[in-house]
């Protein structure tokens, strides 16, 4: 605007102002050159990488769901977890057994049976009052009181009333316990699946991954995809963002195996990785995710696909295009390392937000909740099924999991999307010195 008011003046006689016009234009030129430089040094600071916080309402089936009865609390007598009906041993001795029977129809006559195996197996005291949990819960028991006064879960009015298991005693030599141990059972209420077939985007279309979450279909927790069309300069189609439906399977169809299609977790194997899956080279976005399995551990990959930034198109996607992942394990390359969860309560129950606790090359287990603050009976940690996306929405340079929570709960396992790097886009005229 100034100038313009030089030039007019010049152009109504009032002077020349050549000198003033060309002063002012190297001083615009030179704060464009600081205002550029400033941009892409933030824009190099910036964290691109998004996560959700916790809802302000935790909902099942809504924000959040749940692994079933993976390990759960089970109270069992010592003569129903040995085929010979004995109770020479004492809890502890059965760290890896069965359920091989139900003695006289007793308390075993009167819960869901174990069908898998049972672990770790303790002793607490030898009478209690039992509150069932509802028929239609995934839960064996509200809450356990022992005689002794401890309390495992939460101590609730019992709505379908409480119920007195007793030891006993054998010949007067044995005393025949009711042991508290992990019951590991594959039902139609454990949902333990995971999705390993792969979730691309409609390259063929040029659309690119723009948002990601994880949601559970026919007892299968997938890896959903956001895709949009990819415009130039790396924009993104508003009007053509859509959820990619994911494969509509279950573990039960012809031809669908375990190992292949879907993963099933068990004591032996329910370990997540958590990493940061993305690529340095800008030449590269997202278009495809999937889980594997390597070892005992499920296994993030990311697929990478050239695309030229200007014109916004994806360079032969078939074959200009690659799957990364992170191969370290615990016991090679890179060792990883170890989340814990110690003694921990259900993940919805606290108080306060969860923050990210985790970071690139750890892993987790899935785990049983605490004895005494919830009877073992959830399996944690718990699985945020809220959407990640941006806003505007952008190509991705990358995609993780990462574990969230607070000390003294399970926490959450979620989704974090890498967007695109425009910084090598923003560029200083050649021509300033």
């Amino acid at each position: 605007m100034m100038q313009f008011s030089w030039m007019m003046l010049r152009i109504y006689g009032k002077g020349n102002f050549s000198q003033e016009v060309e002063l002012m234009r190297m001083d615009y030129v030179k704060r464009t050159e600081r205002a550029l430089k400033l941009l892409r040094e933030v824009m190099r600071r910036a964290d691109r990488i998004l996560w959700r916080c916790d809802p302000g309402k935790f909902e099942q089936g809504k924000n959040y769901d749940e692994v079933t009865r993976l390990l759960q609390g089970y109270i069992e007598n010592e003569v129903d977890l040995n085929k010979e009906e004995t109770c020479r041993e004492d809890c502890a001795f059965y760290q890896s057994t069965r359920s091989e029977g139900c003695f006289k129809d007793l308390y075993c006559a009167r819960q869901p049976r174990c069908s898998g195996k049972l672990y770790h197996c303790t002793y607490v005291d030898a009478d209690m009052w039992v509150c069932p949990a509802s028929r239609n819960s995934t839960r064996r028991y509200e809450y356990l009181e022992y005689e002794n006064g401890r309390v495992l879960g939460q101590r609730t009015p019992c709505v379908r009333g409480t119920t007195k298991v007793e030891s006993w005693w054998r010949y007067l030599f044995w005393h025949c316990s009711y042991c508290f141990c992990l019951c590991d059972e594959i039902s139609i209420k454990s949902d333990r699946y995971f999705n390993l077939r792969e979730t691309v985007a409609d390259v063929d279309n040029n659309r690119v991954v723009t948002g990601l979450r994880i949601t559970k279909q026919n007892r299968i927790f997938h890896l959903q995809i956001q895709e949009g069309e990819l415009l130039p300069r790396g924009n993104i189609n508003r009007s053509s963002l859509t959820w990619k439906p994911v494969e509509n399977y279950q573990i039960f169809d012809r031809d669908v195996r375990n190992g292949r299609d879907y993963h099933t977790l068990s004591y032996e194997s329910r370990s997540m990785d958590l990493d940061d899956i993305y690529t340095d080279d800008n030449s590269f976005i997202v278009v495809g995710v999937r889980w594997r399995v390597v070892g005992a551990h499920l296994n993030l990959e990311a697929k990478l696909a050239e695309f030229d930034f200007k014109m916004g198109k994806l360079i032969s996607p078939e074959t200009n295009s690659f799957w990364k992942s992170n191969d370290n394990t615990d016991v090679s390359g890179e060792r990883r390392q170890k989340i814990n969860l110690n003694n921990p309560d259900k993940s919805t129950r606290t108080i306060v937000k969860s923050i990210p606790d985790s970071r690139h090359n750890q892993y987790i287990d899935f785990i049983n909740t605490s004895m005494d603050k919830d009877a073992a009976q959830s399996t944690v940690p718990f699985i945020d099924t809220q959407e990640v996306t941006s806003n505007p929405p952008v190509p991705l340079s990358g995609v993780g999991i990462y574990h969230k929570g607070r000390q003294g709960y399970g926490g959450f396992l979620a989704p974090k999307i890498m967007t695109y790097d425009f910084t090598p886009h923003v560029r200083v005229p050649q021509d300033i010195n």
